[in-house]
Order: structure tokens, then sequence, then C-alpha cells
């Protein structure tokens, strides 16, 4: 499969008043067209950021501020507003996190997805509206054509989430970043939403990045994971051989504090301390005052350490079981 995305050492800084926020810091990797990329960590890990990234949407005091992000050859960093503009809905699209940020109030629904039809083609109303009706279907809204006529207010977060994610995919883009899509949504919708995912990036050859906290979700959709510590991918790897032996401490820490994993009665397990501000972050290996295997050399950056496919962040790595 050929790389529809290269990122390669991306940083992206917010300048405050109180200082510079280094909210990505050297992340790079590559995604090919029709694979799934899971995107993990705590809040505050750099994760929605390197999304907003990658579609152009990093507003002032924040920027890229060195790095390269190249989609189907062409680079991004740099790119005009009204060429990324262009991309940005028709081969690029993203499903964000609050529907009630994306959705116009005063609007109807059908009103709203006809808008984003028109944006990148023409269209009859009559056209952009069997679209818009078609594509609701898709995910799961019932009586679509009437409910085109209602506006967001009239609709559950749920039902919002759905609207949110169906407009995404009006054009078929080639590259959909999906931040915590899912999150308002119950389980049997969630689940109708994953199947849709899959079968649009098996048939379509739709690359994904899905942002997420939820490692139960991320195992059953995607096929590789990067796991984001302090704007640093600290781990990645194939999803299943990573969640199934994670090499990096912080990664076997995030699985041990699934509510699976404890006994009824029993106290969840958490990973001690809380995320750095990343206006001030240790020298070093950023997860280090958090770490059990932290010893006096994890005061200096660890290594990227490659095998199998598989890189991890650490100066003591976990051991892969046999």
């Amino acid at each position: 499969m050929s790389a529809l995305l290269e990122v390669r050492d991306l940083h992206t800084h917010f300048f405050t008043r109180a200082g510079v926020v280094r909210a990505v810091e050297g992340v790079s990797f590559s995604l090919a067209r029709g694979e799934i990329l899971g995107l993990v960590g705590e809040s505050g890990s750099g994760k929605s950021v390197t999304g907003f990234s990658l579609i152009g949407l990093v507003d002032p005091p924040g920027r890229i501020v060195s790095g390269s992000i190249r989609f189907d050859g062409q680079e991004l960093v740099g790119l005009p507003q009204a060429a990324m503009r262009r991309l940005r809905g028709a081969r690029i699209a993203m499903v964000f996190q609050d529907p009630a940020a994306t959705l116009n109030p005063v609007l109807t629904i059908g009103q709203q997805m006809a808008l984003a039809v028109r944006a990148h083609g023409r269209a009859s109303e009559a056209a952009a509206r069997d679209l818009a009706a078609r594509t609701l279907t898709r995910v799961g809204i019932p009586d679509a054509a009437a409910r085109l006529d209602a506006y967001p207010h009239e609709f559950s977060g749920g039902m919002r989430q759905r609207v949110a994610i169906a407009t995404a995919l009006l054009h078929g883009p080639e590259l959909i970043v999906a931040d915590e899509p899912t999150t308002a949504l119950d389980v049997s919708i969630q689940a109708q939403i994953l199947a849709e995912m899959k079968k649009l990036a098996k048939e379509s050859g739709t690359a994904l990045v899905w942002i997420s906290h939820d490692l139960a979700t991320v195992s059953s959709l995607a096929d590789r994971v990067l796991v984001m510590y302090a704007g640093r991918i600290v781990e990645s790897g194939g999803v299943s051989e990573t969640l199934r032996a994670p090499r990096h401490p912080y990664t076997r820490g995030l699985l041990d504090s699934l509510p699976a994993t404890a006994r009824p009665g029993e106290k969840l397990n958490q990973i001690p301390g809380s995320t750095p501000s990343l206006l001030a972050l240790p020298p070093g290996c950023p997860f280090a005052p958090r770490c059990p295997r932290a010893d006096a050399a994890c005061a200096t950056d660890p290594p990227d350490v490659v095998t199998g496919g598989r890189l991890v962040r650490c100066h003591h790595p976990l051991a892969v079981a046999a």
C-alpha cells in the first residue's frame, strides 16, 4: 500500500503569556490508503492538537513551528488557506469531539449538509438532499429524509454526533481525522459506526486517524496504534501486538487502569501522579516522575528502540513475553 499521509518531525507550539506550550514535539508517522491508525493517550497528551495540525486548524496563539505533513505527495505545512480549504471537506475530513461546536443552531440539518455538498461541487438542491439523506441512513438515523428539516436542538447529543460523522462522509474523503467521535453514542450505535468506518476503509481505501482514550474501541478498529504522552509518541506498532504486550511503562499503565482488569470490590488501578504541565516538562523522559522503572538514566532523553516494526521510546522498556 502506498503512503497517503507522511508526517515527519512535527512540532506544534502555543505561544502564551505564561510561556511556550509544546503540545506536539517531534511526532512522525505514515498512513497508507485504507489503513486505520489509532492515536491514544490521556487528556493533554497532544492527540487532538496532532489532528488539528493535520488539517490546518491550529488557531493562534498556536502554530506549526517545524516539520512536514505530506498528503498524497503534497506538502500541507505552509499551504495557502485557499488551497487548504479546497482539500478540507473534500479529500480530507474531520469529525470533531463536540458536535454542538460544528453544527449551526439556526440552520436545519438538511441546509447544513447541502452547503457541505455544494462547497466542493455543483449539485441541485434535490440531489444534495438525496445525498444527505442516504448518508444519514448510513450512520443509523431513521427516517432520514424527514429529519433533514429538523434543527440541531431537536436531536440528542448522540444523534448530533451521527450527523457530524455523516457530514464528514459526504464526499467520500481519502483521509478522515476523527477526534473522539463515538464518545456520546450508546454501545449499539457505536458498534454500527465502527463497522461502517471499517467497511469504508476496506472498500473505498479511505485512511482513518482515530483519536481516542478508549483502548477497547481502538483495539477493535485500528490496524496500528500510536501512544502519546506529553506531546510525544512513546510507543507505536501493530494494535494487537502493542496492546497485548506493551513495552513502554506508560502503555502498560493505561492498560492496567482499565476497569475490566480489576475484580469486583477492588480499587481500580491507576497511574500515580498527574500529567506534567507542558510549560515545565521535567528534563529527560517526561514520564519519569510517574514511572515505577525510572532511575538516574531517565534524566536524559530516552532513545528510540525499534524492534520488529515496533517503536518504544524508553531507557528501560518492558520485556516482550514469549
